[in-house]
């Protein structure tokens, strides 16, 4: 079986002579021979529910052959260097939950975005993380803290999460693993999470729109508005940052620009989406806010396409009587 395999290759990782590296983080060591014994054996790629079991049990043979005790580290099948982002405004209670599971992460930096905090968001995030934490006295709104936290960074995978609530460090991998592959844009699916056409709200039926105005309707309502989501340094360097200030944009950007957009995961943010008075009710402050980015990403295609966008019009001869006038 192969979590006893990976068990035992990972004792024998611990007592291999090159275990040991000054300076390098128990966790990013034990990321780097999984690695190793992965491309050894040749494994193919593993299912979402038997990777986390195999990379578990290696780490768990690691830990126990070198007299080590970890958090129950999760490793990630990259070489790559990976860090998170992560927008946080009065957190207090759920920051240290965010910042323990990405802590379970071999994870190169993590960078803080603390804005608008009246509560002790800011101490908790020094006093747990060793990363980088930024503070902003005003709110800056997660879309522009996740620029502020991109501009910062310089890993070659940048993960994206919000301080509002914690997600297991296992659901995140996909993201880390999608973009390790290829992909330049990797999304949250949330489509088994938002029910029926006839039952979707306008921010959800705009961002569906916007996707399908891009030639990509098999994204369905799947956004950069939505976390976790991951990028490469090919699409941070490509989209800009200052443009992640407007996710919709951004997206558009990305798909107009060829970079490879896809789905990683489906992990569900919507029934934990804390509920707070701006975001409540169909008609509310964050809605207007989203949907409003959405028309600005329609702007911008419809000054770089015209008017119709990529719907040729295959059936009226206009040119018989000349263009209408507007």
């Amino acid at each position: 079986m192969l979590p006893l395999r990976a068990y035992e290759a990972g004792k024998q990782a611990a007592l291999s002579r090159n275990a040991e590296e000054a300076g390098v983080k128990p966790i990013k060591r034990i990321n780097r021979l999984w690695n190793d014994w992965r491309e050894a054996q040749q494994l193919p790629p593993l299912s979402w529910e038997s990777y986390p079991q195999a990379a578990a049990k290696f780490a768990e043979g690691y830990e126990e052959a070198a007299g080590l005790k970890l958090n129950s580290p999760v490793l990630v099948p990259t070489r790559k260097t990976v860090g998170a982002v992560v927008t946080a405004m009065n957190e207090e209670k759920s920051i240290p939950g965010v910042l323990e599971q990405l802590r379970r992460l071999p994870l190169d930096e993590t960078i803080i975005v603390v804005n608008g905090s009246t509560d002790h968001t800011f101490w908790s995030a020094r006093m747990l993380s060793d990363g980088i934490v930024v503070h902003y006295v005003n709110a800056l709104g997660h879309d522009v803290g996740r620029a502020v936290g991109a501009k910062l960074s310089r890993s070659e995978i940048v993960l994206f999460l919000d301080g509002d609530f914690p997600i297991y460090a296992e659901h995140l991998v996909p993201f880390i693993a999608a973009v390790d592959r290829g992909m330049d844009v990797a999304l949250n699916d949330i489509s088994p999470y938002i029910g029926l056409f006839a039952h979707r709200d306008p921010v959800t039926v705009v961002k569906e729109m916007l996707n399908r105005s891009l030639g990509r309707s098999d994204l369905g309502a799947n956004s950069l508005t939505a976390v976790p989501h991951a990028l490469s340094r090919k699409a941070l360097e490509t989209i800009g940052c200052a443009n992640l200030m407007v996710p919709p944009k951004a997206q558009a950007i990305a798909i107009r620009k060829g970079l490879n957009v896809g789905c990683a995961m489906s992990v569900d943010v919507i029934s934990k989406n804390k509920v707070r008075d701006k975001n409540s009710g169909r008609n509310n402050p964050v809605s207007h806010l989203i949907i409003g980015d959405h028309v600005e990403a329609l702007g911008l295609l419809l000054q770089a396409e015209g008017p119709r966008l990529s719907a040729e019009d295959r059936i009226r001869r206009r040119s018989m009587l000349g263009e209408a006038v507007p």
